[in-house]
């Protein structure tokens, strides 16, 4: 039987674990919730799976450098550091392949629903009993716990990786993002075959023919060399991928600071302005003694200006609540043609006396799970919008078709140039000295926040004179 130096495989052993451990407190102190994409938020699971894994191989080290000690105890301990160690990350897999499964039809797929937690976790823990039942030694336990929870966990983790990248947005860093998970779902797949099936020599298939000590007799080489060799790649494009997370976070702060900036001076030059009209008239009334009717007249437009302050700010006070991602943990499930027969309701009148015809070309059922009040500001402010860039004798059309909420209006339309801008806080396509609208150019930019956190899109298309489309497909 080929042997190897002691000295080699300790070096390999420490390295191994070394790698992992690395690994695994760079997940674990990452800024990675802070990241766009969804997977980073479950990426703790892989940080504990990395931890856990390195102490375990420490104590295989241990036991390596005494043969002849006997580690009841520490055995049993491994054999459950091994054991959290492959569920964290079987549970990490489970959730990036059903993250993969993004459509209705693709999630009534046989592998989609095999995966909810009780039915999966039921069926490896029998298999698991079962084999440990089979071979009831701290060997057995081990090799039991890597061909269930290790060997599906890493296989469909190293699947997933490889194909995840394809299923994400377009973002910057999108490209590297899809190479280190290339990588990384390569290296995982060697590392399951290494670590998941080779294993210590057992009493059953496939460890009685296929383990540590025929792989060390066939090949000549160790297969810890291989296990070290794919913990260090797994570790180096993990932790590339961890990087990216940082430049994310930097990028968001930079474009925070620049969007406070310009959100400053806007709000600034937008309060200032009804302030200033308001201190005139009163300047102007207070000048000369009037009639009790024109005191009457310059309270009421100071009350409108009031009024529509008070909106101003209520609306700046929403803007901020909206982007507070946990009010997606209040969601209820919403009838949104409920919600929108009811806003109909109120806008038809409002349509009727600006001279423009409101009708609903399709109204079908939908629910989705939402936030009620949130839902009704979206619609409202859509329909509002459109009614009020539409010109007398023109027409304002809605429909809920599906999943897919329109408005479509005959109004002034919007240049292509513009487009991009027009969700922006402040941001008015013509000036209100240009159109006889009110209005602070706030409604589409909560309009925007509203998709966003309900995870929508947005399609608008328009043409000056025509008229524009506004489309939300939830």
């Amino acid at each position: 039987m080929f042997s190897i130096h002691t000295e080699t495989m300790e070096i390999l052993l420490f390295i191994y674990g070394l790698s992992f451990f690395v690994l695994g407190i760079a997940v674990l102190f990452s800024q990675s919730k802070e990241s766009e994409y969804s997977f980073a938020n479950k990426i703790w699971l892989l940080g504990a799976f990395a931890v856990s894994h390195a102490f375990e191989d420490w104590i295989s080290l241990l036991t390596y450098l005494h043969p002849h000690e006997k580690f009841i105890v520490l055995g049993y301990v491994q054999s459950f550091i091994l054991l959290i160690s492959y569920i964290s990350i079987f549970e990490f897999s489970r959730f990036i392949i059903r993250k993969s499964f993004v459509t209705a039809q693709l999630q009534k797929h046989i592998v989609y629903k095999i995966y909810y937690p009780p039915i999966i976790y039921t069926l490896s823990t029998m298999v698991l009993l079962f084999l440990i039942f089979l071979h009831p030694t701290t060997s057995g336990i081990n090799a039991a716990i890597r061909y269930t929870f290790g060997f599906w966990g890493i296989f469909i983790l190293a699947g997933g990786l490889y194909y995840y990248g394809d299923s994400l947005s377009k973002s910057q860093n999108l490209e590297k993002l899809k190479l280190y998970f290339k990588i990384s779902g390569i290296a995982f797949a060697f590392y399951g075959l290494f670590s998941a099936i080779i294993v210590d020599k057992t009493s059953y298939f496939p460890g009685n023919i296929i383990n540590t000590e025929t792989f060390l007799d066939t090949f000549h080489i160790p297969v810890q060399v291989f296990r070290t060799i794919c913990a260090v790649i797994i570790s180096i494009a993990s932790i590339k991928t961890l990087q990216i997370f940082r430049y994310e976070l930097i990028a968001k702060l930079d474009a925070s600071y620049k969007k406070i900036k310009k959100f400053s001076a806007n709000a600034s030059h937008q309060i200032k302005t009804p302030l200033t009209a308001m201190r005139l008239q009163i300047y102007v009334a207070l000048k000369k003694n009037k009639e009790i009717d024109e005191y009457r007249k310059t309270l009421g437009s100071i009350d409108k200006e009031i009024v529509s302050l008070q909106d101003m700010i209520n609306n700046l006070l929403l803007l901020t609540r909206i982007q507070d991602l946990n009010i997606r943990e209040n969601f209820i499930k919403v009838e949104l043609d409920t919600i929108l027969l009811e806003i109909f309701e109120e806008y038809s009148i409002i349509a009727k006396n600006r001279g423009v015809t409101l009708d609903i070309d399709a109204l079908d059922s939908l629910k989705i799970k939402g936030e009620p009040t949130l839902l009704k500001i979206l619609l409202s402010n859509l329909i509002d919008n459109a009614i009020k860039f539409t010109p007398k004798g023109k027409k304002v059309t809605i429909s809920l078709n599906k999943s897919k909420f329109t408005v479509l209006d005959e109004g002034i339309g919007i240049p292509r140039d513009k487009l991009s801008a027009i969700f922006d806080k402040f941001y008015r396509v013509n000036a209100p000295s240009e159109e006889n609208i009110e209005g602070y150019g706030l409604g589409l930019s909560m309009v925007k926040q509203i998709v966003q956190i309900h995870r929508a899109k947005t399609d608008i298309q328009s043409e000056v004179g025509k008229g524009t489309k506004m489309s939300i497909s939830f």
